[in-house]
Order: C-alpha cells, then structure tokens, then sequence
C-alpha cells in the first residue's frame, strides 16, 4: 500500500532539499549511529533514509548496497507520516506491506522500526529505521534507544541547518558588518549551536552565548585564553594539523570531533566545524568556528562499547579494536599478542557467597587488571569471567606476554576481602601472536588464545600458556 501525501508536503520537501544533504558523501557520524542501531538492536540492516517526492534515499547505510529505492514502496514513507515511531513485527502480516516487493523479494524486509527525524520547523524528513528478515517485536529499552539514536540524528540535522546558516553569514559578512551590526549579532547570539571568531593565533576574538554555556566560560575569561588553551591534549596536534592544511589554502574548510576541557576540567566532546574569512587582499584575518555539542552522542556510543558492571570494553568494542590493532600492527611492523584470561573456580565463589559477591570480585579483578595494563594496551570482559587483554607494539617472540601475562596473574592472586572473608582467586591464561602483515584473522587469533587457556587450566590451572 502506498504511503499517502501528507498535505504539508511542500514546505517538507523544501525543508528537505535546503538542508542540501542529498546524494552527499557519507558522514562518519551518522554511519556510527546506523552501526549502533545494528548493534545494539542486533538488526541486519540500518539506515538514515530521507524521502525525497518520488523516492528514498539512505544518507547512511548499513547492511544494504542499494543507495534508494522508489518512495511508493518505502517503509519510512509510512514512519514520517507518524508523531510515534512506526513498528511494523511481521510485515508479511500486515496488510500496508504484505504484498510489498521489498517483503516479497530482496531484502525480504520482515520486521521494521522507524522513527521520524525531523528539522527544526518540526518537518520529518526521513527516519532513522532498522530491518530485519525475521519477525520480531523490540523491548520498551530496545525502542527507547533507537529513538535515543534518532534525536541525535535529528540533532545532526538541526546542526546541518545551522550551518547553512552560518555559510551565509560567512558570504554575507562583510555586507552585514556595513548593513546591520545589530542584526548580525542578534543571529550570532541566538544561534543554538556555538560560534566563535578566532584569530589566526588561536584567541577567541568573539564568541556567543551558546559556545560559553559548551564551555563554562564567560566572554571575557576566552578572551585570556586561545583555543589551545582549552583543548583536551590528546586531540590538540589532530586540530592544528587541520587548521594548518586550511592556513596552507589545501582545504577550504574542515570538521572533526574533539574535546574541550571546561573551566571546571571536564572534558566536553564537540563537533568542530572551521572556515576563514580572507580581507579584500586574500589576507586572513579570522576563522569561523561552528561547535556543536555532541557529548550526549558520545555518552551512549560510550555505553553500547562499556560493560556496565566493570566499566572495560565489551563484546561489541572487540570486534571494532582487534581489526584496528592488527592494521596498526602492519603499519608498525610490530608484533602484538592477544591474552585470554579466565578466573579459576569463579562459579564456586558464587555459589558460596551470592551473585553480588560474585560481582564484586569481576570488579575488584577488573580494577587490578586495569592498573596492570599499558595505556596503549586494550583490556575487555569477554562474557562472565572472561577477559581479553590486547598488547600492542611489544618486542618479536613470546616472553614479553608471557611476562605480561605473569604479571596479571600476580595482580589476580593478591586477596581479596568479601563479605569478610579473605578469598584467594586465580586464573589460567592462554595467548597468541599476530605477526605484521601475516592476516592472521580476528577469529583465528581468539580460537588460538582461547584453545591454549583451556590447556593452561587443563594442565592445572594458576598457569600461562603457550
């Protein structure tokens, strides 16, 4: 059944189309959220799809190779026509999809959840939507996080509209300076999203009240500092190497996520949006900064990557750190060692002393493993007792992890207090090595790692092998 046109479709569709966001490149944050989705949702396919008159058009994709597909058979025609999310358990059942060529043949679209993303205007656009093959119904979490993930989607938007703004403020600059100074600074100050005027050496010439609130500055306290000053030092030469390649006139603009350090020293991630403005004489003379905060965003990818009970890595970050380690492994030339870890006997402390003893011993060895690592080094709780340690850049051979792996197991067997009993754990711990530019697969380096544990806790537990 096709989607019926909403009577308002005019101004949607030119809210749609000034947004000038379609047939764009793809977006590193937007794929992030579509890869969450299908994550978290434990969904094939994934997608930010806007509907355009006569089709729809995924911004972002995951799961699927097609870029569109005719608005008459779109799902998400249906979601933006909604004030709730659109869920749809069996579209084979379902008298709008049953007869649906996208149900009855590729991608066999069984299962849909949608949620509008809308402008500022309160226009839906498109939706942020998982797909699945199989029937399905989501829990009351499962849907309160896709309409998480669709807020920030709809942010993005929102942010996409400020700076269309911005762009025509920068091409009218001058103009409105000489026209209207007044009207200048009120869009300045009433702009939702931060904006700055920096000086080629980095001080804040002028900032507006949305960037004060991100950093918990005054107006006159940035005037004593440069963007330098305030930017977390980790993220700092990323930002200069950038600034520089806009400087050397290599790139016209540029955009990336960082952290400030606000004035009471917490770190805030933003997206950073940069222009500059040249005098009559090609000089510079300032840049534009746009600054968006994303920290809410990287609070919730945050959360789906980290275990809640020990606050490691999980699962779902181990399938995105190994591949990257191993990449970086053949860009240095250095070997790197995967460690599976496994506590000994750890059923029957839960058993002797409660689930929530149990817990606390996951975090007390959590904390020791953690202070026991390198910072370079990625530590994750696999499943229950289960723990993965990546060591990266170590020297050719196997005694430096089989050191290493010596060392946590010294950290692990240190006593522990619970329930005022003093209770002496162990573990038994197997590795194996990824030699640069070998192939070796993220899977095969686990089943190696996870084969040699068992044979350390077969030959007696308390032991490392190989």
């Amino acid at each position: 059944m096709k989607a019926p046109i909403p009577s308002y479709e005019k101004e949607r569709l030119e809210a749609l189309r000034g947004l000038e966001i379609l047939d764009t490149p793809a977006e590193a944050s937007l794929d992030r959220i579509t890869r969450l989705v299908a994550n978290v949702l434990d969904v094939p396919i994934a997608l930010v799809s806007l509907i355009d008159e006569d089709r729809q058009w995924f911004k972002s994709r995951e799961g699927l190779e097609a870029t569109q597909t005719p608005r008459e058979i779109a799902f998400c025609a249906h979601a933006i026509l909604q004030s709730t999310p659109l869920v749809v358990p069996d579209a084979a059942e379902d008298e709008r999809f049953r007869d649906n060529q996208l149900v009855t043949g590729a991608p066999h679209i069984r299962f849909y959840a949608g949620v509008p993303i809308r402008t500022s205007k309160g226009f839906a656009v498109g939706t942020l939507c998982a797909i699945d093959e199989r029937p399905r119904e989501l829990t009351k979490e499962e849907l309160d996080t896709l309409r998480d993930l669709a807020d920030i989607v709809s942010r993005e938007v929102l942010l996409r509209e400020n700076l269309m703004l911005a762009r025509l403020q920068k091409n009218r600059s001058d103009a409105l300076f000489k026209a209207s100074e007044a009207g200048y600074r009120s869009m300045f100050e009433l702009a939702s999203v931060g904006i700055a005027l920096v000086a080629p050496d980095g001080a804040w010439i002028s900032v507006n009240s949305a960037l004060c609130e991100i950093l918990g500055y005054t107006p006159e306290e940035l005037k004593d500092l440069t963007f330098q000053d305030i930017t977390h030092p980790e993220d700092l030469n990323s930002d200069m190497e950038l600034l520089t390649q806009l400087i050397d006139n290599k790139i016209d603009c540029y955009q990336m996520e960082k952290r400030y350090v606000r004035k009471d020293g917490r770190p805030v991630w933003v997206n950073l949006n940069v222009t500059k403005k040249l005098s009559e004489e090609g000089l510079l003379e300032y840049f534009i900064s746009i600054i968006q905060n994303i920290q809410e965003r990287k609070e919730l990818e945050q959360e789906a990557r980290h275990d809640a009970l020990t606050g490691l890595f999980n699962r779902r970050a181990l399938d995105a750190i190994l591949p990257i380690a191993q990449a970086r492994a053949d860009r240095s030339e250095q070997q790197m060692a995967l460690m599976f870890i496994d506590l000994d006997g750890f059923k029957g402390i839960n058993d002797t002393y409660g689930h929530d003893a149990g817990d606390d011993l996951l975090r007390s060895v959590s904390a020791r493993l953690q202070s026991s690592v390198r910072r370079t080094d990625s530590l994750i709780r696999l499943a229950g007792d289960e723990f993965i340690v990546i060591l990266e850049g170590i020297v050719p051979g196997v005694n430096e992890a089989r050191e290493v792996a010596k060392k946590l197991l010294a950290a692990i067997g240190e006593p522990i207090i619970i329930k005022d009993d003093v209770i002496l754990t162990s573990a038994s711990v197997g590795f194996s090595m990824y030699e640069p530019g070998s192939g070796k697969a993220p899977d095969e380096l686990m089943r190696e790692a996870d084969r040699w544990m068992y044979k350390a806790k077969h030959s007696g537990k308390g032991r490392v092998m190989p």
